[in-house]
């Protein structure tokens, strides 16, 4: 074995674990979606994120920082959108060099049933997307949100579309 051909197992450990982090934090986005997808579960969203973590989503969303005011606010939630389903895709993670931060860049899709405007009684099939740009931090070796960050970039009715109606009242 020459020693250009001397594995470098240091090396090779480093490139595992920033994989092995990447493939973490991606993971927490789709726990994320998961637990929006079931009724959104306050006690699950809040546990992703750090105790000082924020959440931050205009249109729909406000801004929220720490497990309870994420807890009250997801609670609240549910209850004018009743049924959602997130898709989370085109994942893209950059890490930080020391592997305690990183950003998150993701889109959503989310197919969705939301109350109406005028008659909370009433309820629209709804499609929206949004654009993430989120902030990881890792504490005791496991990855939470610092600050999740959602920019919509439509909310429309189905039956609209996007089209015409790029956002719903």
């Amino acid at each position: 074995m020459t020693t250009a051909d001397t594995i470098d197992i240091t090396d090779i450990a480093e490139r595992l674990g920033r994989l092995e982090d990447i493939k973490a934090i991606e993971d927490l986005k789709y726990r994320y979606a998961g637990y929006c997808d079931n009724n959104y579960d306050p006690e699950g969203i809040a546990a992703l994120f750090a105790p000082d973590g924020r959440w931050v989503v205009d249109g729909e969303g406000g801004s929220m920082v720490g497990h309870e005011e994420i807890k009250s606010h997801f609670r609240a939630l549910s209850e004018r959108i009743t049924w959602a389903l997130h898709y989370m895709i085109a994942p893209r993670i950059e890490l930080a060099a020391d592997r305690k931060t990183a950003v998150g860049y993701f889109y959503l899709l989310c197919l969705c049933t939301i109350e109406q405007t005028d008659d909370p009684t009433e309820k629209d099939a709804v499609i929206l997307t949004i654009n993430y740009t989120d902030q990881f931090v890792k504490l005791d070796g496991q990855w939470y949100f610092q600050e999740l960050l959602g920019k919509t970039h439509q909310v429309s009715n189905w039956e609209e579309g996007w089209v015409k109606q790029p956002f719903r009242a």
